[in-house]
């Protein structure tokens, strides 16, 4: 017979729904629901009475209940797991994880519904299967295209960036007659995919307080019960539920394992939040923890001395830049997660503060589109020319890069000067640009920071205070995630203290055509470039 907690028993029973979140905080017995979501949710029930009035055939799978569930009638009804064709995947980061802990969870419940485990994954009598994928490399990924999965679960989702989900959810989908698709998660705060999540779901269904804060004797600490929210329907129509669960909400785990909790409560403050209450507004791993928005993020409209968006406008082109010196920044790409970012910043010439007064952060635009966009972007906004920047910076690698163009090389720093715009080679050391960011950010005895963002710079406030840090080098920031704002602020911070760049010259090869056409002799050619 299995048992369920009340959040596990709501998690099974939740339909109409495209995509469920479970979690909060450790120990709130997720991933036990996740199991069972995916095999016990019942797809079809019918009563005694409506299987003679639609003449259904109940020897086709269905269930039965029986005189101890205390119903008024005989129900009939079906699992996922009593269709043949019903096809789920849970994945997790890496297979070990899989096998040790989603398995262990399995264990408790499938074999009791007739499941045998061969091959990676599970399957039921009546030919349904449940399988464990990892993904752990972007090769991983190839496997999903394609594939038509009912059931899609994926274990820590912050494990992953949201560009990976995205493609793993493309093989969820349903053209079955009763079963829909859905996608089924599990996760807690932290890790490099917190500041998504908690933006796609927690924040827009976020959990609701229940009652009053509860005393624990034992553990001598108090804590807030929660219960999920109404169910969040997006612009594109999806709708989204967040489940969340304490250690407290798992009765089993917080009144039998006492070291379980008093392990979580020895934590540091931060991760005690996270992994204890489930409070998603802190962030462990955070690079710069002195980020504070009230002091880091200022008003566009107080800095413009602006009473509107529409006197902003004026205001904006109109504005006396005297006292400050300007500069400009950049980080090439292209791609939508490696997008070309812009930052405009404005120098106090006594005071030597810094604000970051504008951004540009956009995907899929040329060199060349993007020189000319930068132009118009200033001129269009602020009425500022070039020639007001002292200097513009650019990362040191993809501007100077040489491009093959037949006999003839060309670079994106060549394209800029072409319109205009001269560019200053940064310097790419990324321990040094952390600390001096870390220096700009660091809050100042009279509390306030050296740098500061105006709102409008909405992918830099996003972006830079949810940093984590490098696991392999805890000095430097995790260069996996979107740090684009990150790399062309350090970049220019390292210019205006006046770091200059140095060349290595692991990173200078001269190019072999080059090279052929100094040599004046064919004996001087190396022989490995020699043709018949």
């Amino acid at each position: 017979m299995l048992d369920f907690q009340p959040k596990q028993k709501e998690a099974i029973e939740a339909v109409n729904i495209d995509t469920l979140l479970l979690g909060g905080a450790r120990g709130g017995g997720k991933s036990y629901a996740l199991v069972c979501k995916m095999a016990l949710e019942i797809v079809e029930w019918y009563s005694e009475v409506e299987i003679k009035r639609l003449k259904i055939d109940v020897s086709q799978g269905f269930r039965v209940t029986s005189a101890n569930d205390d119903y008024e009638q005989t129900y009939y009804y079906k699992y996922l797991i009593d269709y043949p064709d019903y096809f789920g995947v849970i994945v997790r980061r890496t297979e070990p994880a899989l096998l040790a802990q989603t398995q262990k969870e399995c264990k408790k419940v499938y074999p009791l519904l007739g499941g045998v485990w061969s091959k990676g994954q599970w399957t039921f009598p009546s030919g349904a299967m449940i399988m464990f994928r990892p993904c752990q490399r972007p090769e991983h990924l190839d496997w999903f295209q394609g594939q038509n999965v009912h059931r899609l679960a994926i274990e820590e989702l912050t494990q992953f960036d949201q560009w990976e989900v995205e493609e793993m959810e493309s093989c969820c989908r349903s053209s079955h007659k009763h079963i829909k698709a859905m996608k089924v998660y599990t996760t807690n705060p932290g890790k490099r995919g917190h500041v998504w999540v908690k933006k796609k779901y927690i924040d827009n269904c976020p959990a609701i307080p229940e009652g009053a804060p509860v005393w624990v004797e034992k553990y001598g600490i108090k804590y807030q019960p929660t219960r999920s929210n109404k169910v969040f329907v997006s612009k594109t129509g999806e709708r989204f539920l967040f489940i969340p669960s304490l250690v407290f909400d798992n009765k089993y785990l917080s009144e039998r394992d006492d070291n379980f909790v008093r392990n979580l409560l020895g934590k540091n403050k931060i991760l005690k939040e996270m992994w204890l209450y489930g409070n998603w507004n802190v962030f462990a791993g955070q690079f710069f923890e002195m980020w504070r928005e009230d002091v880091h993020v200022k008003s566009e409209l107080a800095f413009f001395n602006a009473t509107d968006k529409a006197d902003l406008i004026e205001k904006r082109r109109n504005f006396d830049w005297t006292d400050w010196r300007l500069y400009m920044s950049n980080d090439y790409g292209f791609a939508e997660r490696s997008a070309w970012a812009c930052g405009f910043y404005a120098v106090h010439n006594s005071s030597g503060d810094i604000v970051k007064f504008a951004e540009i952060v956009q995907s899929g635009l040329t060199i060349k589109q993007q020189a000319r966009y930068t132009k118009e972007f200033i001129k269009r906004f602020y009425d500022l020319e070039i020639d007001d920047f002292e200097i513009v910076v650019a990362d040191p690698k993809s501007y100077w890069q040489r491009q093959d163009k037949g006999e003839d090389f060309w670079d994106f720093a060549t394209a800029y000067q072409e319109e205009g715009i001269h560019l200053t080679k940064g310097l790419n050391d990324r321990e040094a640009g952390a600390m001096a960011f870390l220096e700009v950010l660091r809050i100042r005895e009279d509390g306030t920071p050296q740098m500061t963002f105006l709102d409008c710079c909405k992918e830099t406030v996003e972006s830079i205070p949810n940093l984590p840090a490098d696991p392999k080098n805890l000095n430097d920031v995790d260069t996996t995630v979107f740090d684009h704002p990150y790399d062309e602020g350090r970049y220019f911070l390292m210019v205006l203290r006046g770091q200059p760049y140095i060349e290595d010259s692991r990173e200078s090869k001269e190019d072999w055509r080059e090279m052929v056409r100094a040599r004046k002799t064919k004996e001087e050619v190396p022989k490995s470039w020699r043709v018949a």
